[in-house]
């Protein structure tokens, strides 16, 4: 496995302990405000422009929080670690689990997040559900990022809070299509689809920084997702096979429990 050196080792990082939302629930006009990190570029750069815009504010108005899947590349980690370390910020860190036969969510970090390597929240989610997820049953995303960072929040007391989503203006058609499927308890915000900034003006700001995702566009979130172009899934599977393999493996294991559909297949 490559190695950032870049990177600062977590041992040295140097953390505030706060409680979580203390600060917002006692005294607060307004409802928590959480800031949905995909350790993307976009969503990177929306969240230094919340700490710059908030300044020594930021830590008490905001949560960041990152859902783990267990299938994004390893330079999609390294990416969200060197965030936290170089800017001084918590990330909660979560992953989807089962317990006691139900849905549940774990906390975890940068050192003990699943990995692509090994089984994780996608094999977990996976053993339990009931069919292949898919363009029109969206259940991986649903459950292993939306209801897991809600049932944390919930977790907490929450009832209600304001989640900042990483959309540019030129996809604005998703802020909608977001908007649509929020639950009446979620506000969404989109400061950056709000604010005309696009691709260009993203990918020029990062360019001008000392440290950047290390990967293209294409190998971001899940490796090899179905929502992505057929090109982009053929070329990683091209480049990286063993990932196509999971993928292949978790079919046939579907099939095997009777699972069957018409969409396109690894498996043939």
């Amino acid at each position: 496995m490559n190695v950032n050196l870049t990177l600062e080792e977590p041992a040295k990082v140097k953390r505030k302990v706060r409680p979580l939302f203390a600060s917002v629930i006692g005294c607060a006009p307004s409802i928590p405000q959480i800031v949905s990190f995909s350790f993307g570029q976009t969503s990177g750069y929306m969240l230094r422009k919340l700490m710059d815009e908030h300044g020594k504010a930021f830590d008490k108005k905001f949560r960041v929080i990152f859902a783990n899947t267990g299938r994004e590349h390893e330079a999609t980690l390294d990416f969200g670690h060197e965030v936290e370390t170089r800017w001084g910020i918590e990330i909660i860190w979560l992953e989807y689990c089962r317990k006691n036969d139900a849905h549940a969510f774990r906390v975890v970090d940068y050192s003990t997040a699943a990995r692509r390597a090994s089984p994780g929240p996608f094999d977990e989610w996976l053993t339990w559900c009931k069919a292949l997820p898919n363009v029109q049953m969206r259940g991986c995303s649903g459950d292993m990022k939306h209801r897991t960072i809600k049932r944390y929040l919930k977790s907490l007391g929450l009832e209600t809070w304001e989640d900042y989503i990483g959309i540019r203006s030129d996809e604005a058609h998703r802020k909608l299509e977001i908007l649509a499927q929020l639950p009446k308890y979620i506000v969404g915000k989109f400061p950056l689809c709000d604010d005309g900034t696009t691709k260009e003006i993203v990918n020029n700001w990062w360019d001008t920084q000392p440290f950047k995702l290390t990967i293209p566009n294409h190998k971001g979130n899940c490796d090899l997702c179905f929502l992505k172009a057929k090109w982009k899934r053929l070329s990683i599977a091209r480049e990286e096979p063993e990932q196509a393999k999971w993928w292949a493996e978790w079919e046939s294991k579907m099939e095997a429990r009777g699972v069957t559909g018409e969409g396109a297949r690894w498996i043939q």
